[in-house]
């Protein structure tokens, strides 16, 4: 049941739960915690944890999915199967005190687990967006040198991150597909050659 507003509900609820989960006595305050696009790398914020949707690709161990059924029994033409990537940067003034923000955000995505459904659709104002059967996976993704290497190319001053890979979001297709009955006989007409 997951459609197009999946990805931006999937961003929201990394965001939500970083943000509760987040020990505010031991860091002395609150953390700022944003969705960033790569521009917002220009000028980065003082303090917090910036969480970038970098790229997104098509589940390559299922991408021949066949007709969705909802629960009405009712045919829908195939889900399509993504991958999320995000970035994940914590910023802070020195360097310890971005380390120990890098710590505990690595600690915090390893205990977050599976996503599921009810916690995919708190964060936005729509929820429905998943259903109760669905859940996602997110695993730590490390760059390879080369892609690490990249980025560092790209965003100037980067301090050490995290990537992460959100695995098999189904964008689910609204387009019914039509039904029609069995067929049980057929007609044939038969001519005679001359």
């Amino acid at each position: 049941m997951a459609n197009y507003r999946a990805i931006a509900a999937a961003s929201a609820t990394i965001l939500g739960l970083l943000r509760d989960r987040f020990p505010s006595a031991d860091f002395g305050g609150p953390l700022t915690i944003e969705l960033y696009q790569p521009k917002d790398f220009g000028s980065p914020m003082k303090e917090g944890l910036a969480i970038c949707l970098w790229r997104v690709t098509p589940n390559i161990s299922r991408r021949a999915l066949g007709p969705r059924t909802d629960i009405h029994g009712r045919r829908f033409k195939a889900s399509l199967p993504v991958d999320l990537y995000y970035l994940i940067v914590p910023f802070a003034d020195d360097a310890e005190r971005q380390q120990r923000l890098l710590g505990w955000m690595l600690r915090a995505m390893h205990e977050l687990g599976p996503l599921v459904a009810s916690e995919l659709n708190h964060f936005l104002a729509e929820s429905d967006i998943f259903a109760e059967a669905e859940s996602l996976d997110m695993v730590n993704d490390p760059l390879a040198i080369a892609d690490q290497l990249t980025l560092w190319d790209r965003i100037k001053h980067m301090p050490p991150a995290a990537t992460y890979a959100m695995r098999m979001l189904l964008l689910d297709s609204e387009e019914r597909l039509d039904e029609y009955p069995i067929v049980t006989e057929r007609e044939l007409d038969m001519g005679v050659l001359q």
